[in-house]
């Protein structure tokens, strides 16, 4: 809700007296008292205004008459003055709303100056210049010796003149709903322009008047225009002068435009040597920013974790996909809370560098205030200081994420949950019974899945945080860091890409990446076969385990080994969770385990923590 009282900011006032000497107060920000002495029947108003037109007010040099007041003879006090105060609003509930200090004429006419109102209702109100119904509602107060005011009757409930009226403000400037880059990289055509809108909040465009967009520059040497939906349908006419171009040099970075009818020219936008460029319009201004946007391949933290020098920052690289930079300007790094308060800030390699030889004006720090979790950032040398990040170090982890499009960032304290649950074709999307278990403090779960697609509706699925609940879901959009091996981006659900079977998932959330490896062979191997390839065993899609008999296993050691033919590193193993050596724990395996002791011929592995929050197998 928004209301302002700009009543204290003055009052005018003139008096009604029992006598005929008049009192007039000087009056300024004064506190008021709950109910003035004058009763509430003992003033009445009748209202004036019917509708309200500042352009014509202002050219007639008139006020706006909002009602003359009348008090019942005999009943006001030489000492005492009448002072009003209007509220203006473009609701009936008036929450969005303005109160602004009135005057009383010798004629007891209520007027209040169109200016003012102009003013507050642009400053405070919406900057929307259309005709409009605008509620009205006035206020009384007395004002004793010039100085104690009071309201008159009960005050925020007794309203005198309420009303409402044709409110047409003084227009302004004009904003289209939607603007365009024509040139650059989308050429110089209207269906070019329309693939490059700016982007607008939700807001009414005259409350929000800034629109933003970065577009590829299509080369070294990029010209470009500003376009709105006219000027566009004007350019299919064959009329290119409505377009917007600059009042300066095309070279200009920011400054001003206009329309090109009243430019004389083209005045076209120039922008050299950028891959990236990032425009801001002010349309309430009709001025402009223009940013080149140089990503870097790699970013790097210093401070924080790790110490204030350029060998240090070298060792803390922010992650990021296998995407072009210019695709996916987003990085990340997580790191450990220290239990106080952490400083940092973060550089390309020519700001490390340059730190390296003393000079500390290159890294980026924030534009607001150092404990901000999110915002926007810029270069020290751009800024009045260090504008180094804060954080209180009390969560575990923090992961922090830059866009180098848009030069924003976020900070987010970090806190796993033990497991992370799969969702998906296989069964149904119905139930979310198969796990990934944390099994590094930084946001690493690991695990097994089994990817199916009965159902034929796409080998695809999801991840949740509560099984269950889709509001805890983890999709692919989240994958900042990356979607690689044998996942991909399914429109949202990850898609496996190797068919129907096993998968070995890695899921790190603090670097918002995932990677999958199609397990394409499982087998036990040990000393009963030479630790050589071993037994393969075989999938049971029904009981969601491996299974292998007459594998023959013995007391002096054993593990699972996946993909043994094509993985001579034993990259993906099972063993015993276990500190004593040799083990029998056979209910709690993980990777790079002990050597499991146990005897037998038939084994059954069950990887996916389906009805277990353990990878477990069974011997017999």
């Amino acid at each position: 809700m928004k209301k302002l009282n700009i009543f204290m900011s003055a009052l005018l006032g003139i008096a009604f007296t029992a006598c005929t000497e008049n009192f007039d107060p000087e009056v300024g920000p004064q506190s008021y008292s709950q109910e003035s002495p004058l009763a509430a029947d003992d003033v009445t108003m009748t209202s004036e205004a019917s509708a309200i037109n500042i352009e014509s007010l202002i050219e007639a040099e008139e006020d706006i008459r909002i009602g003359t007041v009348s008090v019942r003879e005999g009943a006001m006090p030489a000492n005492m003055a009448i002072a009003a105060e209007v509220e203006f609003s473009i609701d009936p509930g008036y929450s969005e709303s303005v109160s602004l200090p009135a005057s009383i004429d010798e004629e007891n006419v209520v007027t209040v100056s169109p200016s003012t109102l102009q003013d507050a209702y642009f400053d405070f109100i919406t900057r929307n210049p259309k005709t409009t119904e605008l509620y009205m509602r006035t206020t009384l107060m007395t004002v004793t010796n010039g100085a104690s005011q009071a309201y008159i009757g009960k005050p925020g409930e007794n309203y005198y003149a309420e009303q409402h009226v044709q409110f047409t403000p003084l227009f302004k400037v004009q904003i289209s709903p939607a603007y365009y880059v024509i040139g650059a990289a989308g050429g110089w055509s209207v269906d070019g322009a329309r693939s490059q809108q700016f982007i607008h909040s939700d807001a009414d465009v005259y409350d929000d008047p800034v629109f933003t967009i970065t577009i590829d520059s299509g080369g070294d040497d990029c010209w470009f225009a500003i376009a709105d939906d006219e000027s566009l349908d004007a350019i299919d006419a064959g009329d290119w002068n409505q377009l917007f171009g600059t009042k300066g040099e095309s070279e200009d970075l920011e400054g001003k435009m206009d329309r090109r009818y009243n430019l004389g020219g083209e005045h076209s936008f120039h922008v050299l040597n950028a891959k990236k460029i990032r425009i801001t319009l002010d349309m309430m201004e009709y001025s402009y920013k223009i940013e080149p946007v140089n990503i870097a391949e790699n970013y790097y933290l210093i401070g924080g974790p790790g110490e204030w020098n350029a060998d240090a920052a070298m060792e803390m690289q922010f992650s990021h996909s296998d995407k072009d930079v210019f695709e996916d300007p987003i990085f990340t790094y997580t790191f450990a809370g220290s239990g106080s308060e952490m400083w940092f800030a973060f550089g390309d390699k020519d700001a490390i560098d340059a730190v390296a030889n003393g000079e500390w004006n290159q890294l980026f720090g924030t534009t607001g205030e150092s404990t901000d979790l999110s915002g926007s950032f810029d270069r020290r040398y751009n800024l009045d200081g260090d504008h180094s990040f804060c954080v209180d170090g009390t969560a575990k982890y923090y992961r922090f994420t830059i866009n180098m499009a848009e030069n924003t960032y976020e900070i987010t304290p970090l806190s796993f949950d033990p497991f992370i649950y799969f969702i998906g074709a296989t069964d149904g999307w119905a139930n979310a019974e198969q796990r990934l278990a944390l099994t590094d403090e930084s946001g690493i779960y690991t695990g097994y899945v089994y990817c199916a697609d009965p159902n034929e509706w796409g080998n695809e699925f999801k991840f949740q945080k509560e099984p269950g609940n889709w509001d805890t879901e983890i999709n692919t959009g989240h994958m900042t860091g990356g979607i690689t091996g044998d996942f991909a981006d399914g429109g949202g659900n990850f898609k496996a890409t190797a068919g129907e079977g096993v998968y070995y998932v890695v899921l790190d959330m603090g670097k918002m990446s995932i990677e999958g490896t199609k397990i394409e062979y499982m087998g036990v191997t040990g000393d009963f076969c030479g630790w050589n390839e071993g037994v393969e065993m075989t999938w049971n899609a029904t009981d969601f385990c491996y299974e292998v008999t007459g594998a023959a296993v013995n007391a002096v050691g054993w593990k699972f080994r996946a993909n043994g033919p094509t993985d001579p590193n034993w990259n993906i193993n099972l063993g015993a969770n276990d500190t004593v050596e040799p083990s029998t724990i056979i209910d709690d395996l993980v990777g790079y385990g002990k050597n499991l002791c146990v005897e037998g011929t038939t084994i059954k592995l069950y990887p996916t923590r389906r009805d277990s929050d353990k990878i477990y197998c069974t011997v017999e």
